[in-house]
């Protein structure tokens, strides 16, 4: 059984069981009441991700669902994703690598109105994103 703790460096990453039933409390503070789930159509078949909802909206946060990540997703996916942030105070990346990455473009391109083509690359994400937090559900990426 691996003990709980917290890893805080910019911004932090918590470990520890039963930490997802605090995901409404742990992300309101930095998302906000207004979020975009990004997930896949595996994870919304586990159940994990209406127990994540769930916690969420009755901490006040307000969620909606992008549930159309597939692996290695597509520019379409992405700028899709981006299209539902920017109705959203802060993206949530829940699940396996795809998702995550989905959840961090989202984020970036909502706030930043960067043209996705012009951020590919070491360093080139220009601008603000959105908040973001990331829950992975794999331990390979």
């Amino acid at each position: 059984m691996m003990n709980p703790f917290s890893f805080n460096t910019t911004p932090s990453l918590r470990m520890g069981a039963g930490l997802a039933g605090e995901l409404g409390q742990i992300t309101r503070p930095i998302c906000g009441d207004r979020v975009l789930l990004v997930t896949d159509p595996g994870m919304m078949a586990t159940g994990l991700v209406q127990q994540a909802t769930d916690c969420l909206r009755a901490a006040g946060v307000e969620v909606t669902l992008f549930d159309q990540v597939q692996a290695d997703p597509p520019e379409e996916i992405v700028l899709r994703a981006a299209q539902y942030a920017r109705s959203a105070t802060g993206v949530i990346g829940f699940g396996g690598g795809s998702s995550l990455d989905v959840a961090k473009l989202a984020a970036l391109l909502a706030a930043s109105n960067q043209p996705l083509a012009e951020a590919y690359g070491i360093g080139n994400a220009q601008g603000p994103r959105l908040p973001l937090v990331l829950v992975p559900t794999t331990a390979g990426t």
